[in-house]
Protein backbone atom coordinates (compact mmCIF):
# COMPACT_ATOMS: atom_id res chain seq x y z
CA UNK A 1 0.00 0.00 0.00
CA UNK A 2 1.59 3.18 -0.56
CA UNK A 3 2.43 5.88 1.88
CA UNK A 4 0.45 9.09 2.03
CA UNK A 5 2.26 12.21 2.80
CA UNK A 6 0.53 13.58 6.10
CA UNK A 7 1.10 17.53 7.25
CA UNK A 8 -0.67 19.54 9.34
CA UNK A 9 -1.43 23.28 8.78
CA UNK A 10 -3.67 26.13 9.40
CA UNK A 11 -6.53 26.59 6.69
CA UNK A 12 -4.37 29.55 4.31
CA UNK A 13 -1.80 26.63 4.12
CA UNK A 14 -3.34 23.42 3.75
CA UNK A 15 -4.75 24.41 0.28
CA UNK A 16 -1.77 24.72 -2.22
CA UNK A 17 -1.03 28.60 -3.06
CA UNK A 18 -2.07 30.53 -5.99
CA UNK A 19 -4.92 29.28 -8.40
CA UNK A 20 -6.15 26.23 -8.30
CA UNK A 21 -5.42 24.17 -10.99
CA UNK A 22 -8.33 21.75 -11.51
CA UNK A 23 -8.43 20.53 -15.52
CA UNK A 24 -12.05 18.14 -15.39
CA UNK A 25 -10.31 16.95 -18.87
CA UNK A 26 -7.75 14.79 -17.48
CA UNK A 27 -7.00 11.31 -17.37
CA UNK A 28 -6.64 11.78 -13.69
CA UNK A 29 -8.72 14.43 -12.50
CA UNK A 30 -7.61 16.42 -9.46
CA UNK A 31 -10.16 16.35 -6.60
CA UNK A 32 -10.11 17.89 -2.95
CA UNK A 33 -12.29 16.37 -0.15
CA UNK A 34 -12.36 17.62 3.40
CA UNK A 35 -12.81 13.77 5.64
CA UNK A 36 -12.68 12.83 9.21
CA UNK A 37 -9.94 12.21 10.90
CA UNK A 38 -11.37 8.85 11.64
CA UNK A 39 -12.01 8.96 7.79
CA UNK A 40 -8.73 9.33 7.46
CA UNK A 41 -7.19 6.42 9.50
CA UNK A 42 -9.82 3.48 7.69
CA UNK A 43 -8.00 4.75 4.57
CA UNK A 44 -4.73 3.53 5.78
CA UNK A 45 -5.71 0.72 7.85
CA UNK A 46 -7.91 -0.59 4.67
CA UNK A 47 -6.04 1.24 1.79
CA UNK A 48 -9.84 2.65 0.99
CA UNK A 49 -12.25 4.20 2.15
CA UNK A 50 -16.67 4.08 1.36
CA UNK A 51 -18.96 5.88 2.69
CA UNK A 52 -21.10 4.25 5.11
CA UNK A 53 -24.17 4.68 4.89
CA UNK A 54 -24.53 3.81 9.00
CA UNK A 55 -22.20 6.88 10.02
CA UNK A 56 -23.76 9.24 7.75
CA UNK A 57 -26.95 12.27 9.07
CA UNK A 58 -30.26 11.72 7.27
CA UNK A 59 -29.66 13.87 3.85
CA UNK A 60 -32.10 17.01 3.97
CA UNK A 61 -32.91 16.70 0.31
CA UNK A 62 -33.09 12.85 0.24
CA UNK A 63 -34.93 12.61 -2.99
CA UNK A 64 -31.86 14.83 -4.71
CA UNK A 65 -29.09 12.61 -3.69
CA UNK A 66 -30.98 8.85 -4.55
CA UNK A 67 -31.22 10.83 -7.99
CA UNK A 68 -27.42 11.07 -7.84
CA UNK A 69 -26.59 7.60 -6.49
CA UNK A 70 -29.05 6.48 -9.38
CA UNK A 71 -26.84 8.34 -11.85
CA UNK A 72 -23.77 6.85 -10.68
CA UNK A 73 -24.84 3.16 -10.76
CA UNK A 74 -26.17 3.95 -14.47
CA UNK A 75 -22.88 5.80 -15.67
CA UNK A 76 -19.85 4.41 -13.10
CA UNK A 77 -18.13 1.11 -13.57
CA UNK A 78 -17.55 0.71 -9.68
CA UNK A 79 -20.84 0.03 -7.61
CA UNK A 80 -21.16 0.89 -3.66
CA UNK A 81 -23.92 2.49 -0.81
CA UNK A 82 -23.70 6.27 -0.80
CA UNK A 83 -21.13 8.37 -2.05
CA UNK A 84 -17.99 10.13 -1.20
CA UNK A 85 -18.32 14.08 -2.45
CA UNK A 86 -15.33 15.91 -3.52
CA UNK A 87 -14.65 19.37 -4.88
CA UNK A 88 -13.58 18.91 -8.95
CA UNK A 89 -13.01 22.64 -9.85
CA UNK A 90 -13.48 25.58 -6.76
CA UNK A 91 -11.73 28.86 -5.88
CA UNK A 92 -9.10 28.64 -3.71
CA UNK A 93 -10.48 31.52 -1.72
CA UNK A 94 -13.29 29.60 -0.96
CA UNK A 95 -11.84 26.46 -0.52
CA UNK A 96 -9.96 28.03 2.33
CA UNK A 97 -13.18 29.51 4.14
CA UNK A 98 -14.31 25.73 4.14
CA UNK A 99 -11.14 24.70 6.08
CA UNK A 100 -11.70 27.26 8.59
CA UNK A 101 -15.12 25.62 8.92
CA UNK A 102 -13.56 22.40 9.60
CA UNK A 103 -11.16 22.15 12.10
CA UNK A 104 -9.27 18.81 13.17
CA UNK A 105 -10.75 17.45 10.14
CA UNK A 106 -8.08 16.05 6.93
CA UNK A 107 -8.03 17.67 3.82
CA UNK A 108 -7.10 14.87 1.19
CA UNK A 109 -5.58 16.21 -2.10
CA UNK A 110 -6.69 13.17 -4.63
CA UNK A 111 -5.67 12.28 -7.95
CA UNK A 112 -8.66 9.70 -9.50
CA UNK A 113 -9.30 8.02 -12.68
CA UNK A 114 -12.21 9.87 -14.91
CA UNK A 115 -13.79 6.53 -15.28
CA UNK A 116 -14.15 6.08 -11.59
CA UNK A 117 -15.62 9.75 -11.03
CA UNK A 118 -19.12 11.47 -11.86
CA UNK A 119 -18.70 14.69 -12.22
CA UNK A 120 -21.96 17.44 -11.58
CA UNK A 121 -22.40 21.54 -12.13
CA UNK A 122 -22.52 22.64 -8.53
CA UNK A 123 -24.66 25.27 -8.53
CA UNK A 124 -27.28 23.63 -10.99
CA UNK A 125 -26.53 20.76 -8.47
CA UNK A 126 -29.66 22.82 -6.39
CA UNK A 127 -32.31 22.40 -8.74
CA UNK A 128 -31.93 18.29 -8.09
CA UNK A 129 -32.24 19.16 -4.05
CA UNK A 130 -35.15 21.45 -4.74
CA UNK A 131 -37.03 18.92 -7.11
CA UNK A 132 -37.43 22.04 -9.91
CA UNK A 133 -36.64 21.41 -13.55
CA UNK A 134 -33.75 22.39 -14.46
CA UNK A 135 -34.09 25.19 -17.28
CA UNK A 136 -31.20 26.39 -19.09
CA UNK A 137 -30.96 30.44 -20.62
CA UNK A 138 -31.85 31.01 -24.69
CA UNK A 139 -29.41 33.13 -26.33
CA UNK A 140 -30.18 36.56 -26.13
CA UNK A 141 -32.89 36.10 -23.72
CA UNK A 142 -33.73 39.00 -21.55
CA UNK A 143 -33.48 38.48 -17.40
CA UNK A 144 -37.25 39.43 -17.77
CA UNK A 145 -37.95 36.79 -20.36
CA UNK A 146 -35.90 33.60 -18.63
CA UNK A 147 -37.53 34.60 -15.29
CA UNK A 148 -41.76 34.83 -16.91
CA UNK A 149 -40.79 30.92 -18.33
CA UNK A 150 -39.35 29.74 -15.18
CA UNK A 151 -42.47 31.33 -13.83
CA UNK A 152 -44.83 29.43 -16.13
CA UNK A 153 -42.57 25.85 -15.90
CA UNK A 154 -42.19 25.76 -11.90
CA UNK A 155 -46.81 27.02 -12.03
CA UNK A 156 -46.91 23.97 -14.66
CA UNK A 157 -45.12 21.10 -12.38
CA UNK A 158 -46.90 22.52 -9.98
CA UNK A 159 -50.22 22.42 -11.19
CA UNK A 160 -49.76 18.95 -12.42
CA UNK A 161 -48.40 17.45 -8.87
CA UNK A 162 -51.51 18.86 -7.41
CA UNK A 163 -53.74 17.82 -10.12
CA UNK A 164 -52.96 14.01 -9.30
CA UNK A 165 -53.96 14.42 -5.96
CA UNK A 166 -50.55 14.90 -4.18
CA UNK A 167 -49.13 17.94 -2.15
CA UNK A 168 -45.62 19.10 -4.07
CA UNK A 169 -44.15 18.88 -0.57
CA UNK A 170 -45.51 14.79 -0.53
CA UNK A 171 -42.62 12.72 -1.24
CA UNK A 172 -41.11 12.20 -4.19
CA UNK A 173 -41.79 9.24 -5.19
CA UNK A 174 -45.90 9.97 -4.96
CA UNK A 175 -45.40 12.42 -7.60
CA UNK A 176 -46.96 11.87 -11.15
CA UNK A 177 -44.46 9.46 -13.50
CA UNK A 178 -44.31 11.69 -16.10
CA UNK A 179 -43.32 14.80 -14.19
CA UNK A 180 -40.92 13.24 -12.36
CA UNK A 181 -39.47 11.60 -15.44
CA UNK A 182 -39.67 15.37 -17.01
CA UNK A 183 -37.45 16.34 -14.32
CA UNK A 184 -35.04 14.19 -13.97
CA UNK A 185 -34.64 14.57 -18.07
CA UNK A 186 -34.05 18.11 -16.82
CA UNK A 187 -31.12 17.48 -14.62
CA UNK A 188 -29.07 15.37 -16.49
CA UNK A 189 -27.95 18.55 -18.88
CA UNK A 190 -25.76 19.41 -15.07
CA UNK A 191 -23.57 16.09 -15.32
CA UNK A 192 -21.90 17.02 -18.80
CA UNK A 193 -19.11 19.91 -18.46
CA UNK A 194 -19.29 20.70 -22.66
CA UNK A 195 -22.55 22.23 -21.73
CA UNK A 196 -21.06 25.23 -19.53
CA UNK A 197 -18.52 27.43 -19.68
CA UNK A 198 -14.61 27.50 -17.95
CA UNK A 199 -14.69 29.34 -14.60
CA UNK A 200 -17.80 26.98 -13.19
CA UNK A 201 -17.89 24.95 -10.09
CA UNK A 202 -17.70 21.23 -9.86
CA UNK A 203 -18.26 18.84 -7.58
CA UNK A 204 -17.33 14.88 -8.06
CA UNK A 205 -18.46 11.94 -6.52
CA UNK A 206 -16.80 8.68 -6.09
CA UNK A 207 -18.02 4.99 -4.72
CA UNK A 208 -14.82 5.00 -3.22
CA UNK A 209 -11.39 6.34 -2.83
CA UNK A 210 -7.93 4.32 -2.50
CA UNK A 211 -5.00 5.01 -1.57
CA UNK A 212 -3.18 4.91 -4.05
CA UNK A 213 -5.60 7.93 -5.29
CA UNK A 214 -4.62 10.40 -2.43
CA UNK A 215 -1.40 12.90 -3.17
CA UNK A 216 -1.58 14.20 0.37
CA UNK A 217 -3.46 14.80 3.69
CA UNK A 218 -3.26 17.70 5.57
CA UNK A 219 -5.05 17.71 8.83
CA UNK A 220 -6.29 20.72 9.29
CA UNK A 221 -5.57 23.34 12.50
CA UNK A 222 -7.95 25.59 13.95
Amino acid sequence: MPAIPIRSARPAGAVPPGRMRHDISEDRILLHTIQTAEALGALLSNGMLRPDPALAEPPLHPDGYDWMFRQMAARLPTFGDGAIWLWARIRRQEFVELCRLTPGQVLLTCRVPRERVLLSHFGDWHAVLNRHPLIIEHPDESDEAYGARLDRIFEDVDGRVRGAGVAPDAGYRHWPADVRTELEDSWEFMLDPSNYGRYESWQATVHSLHADDVVEAVRIEG
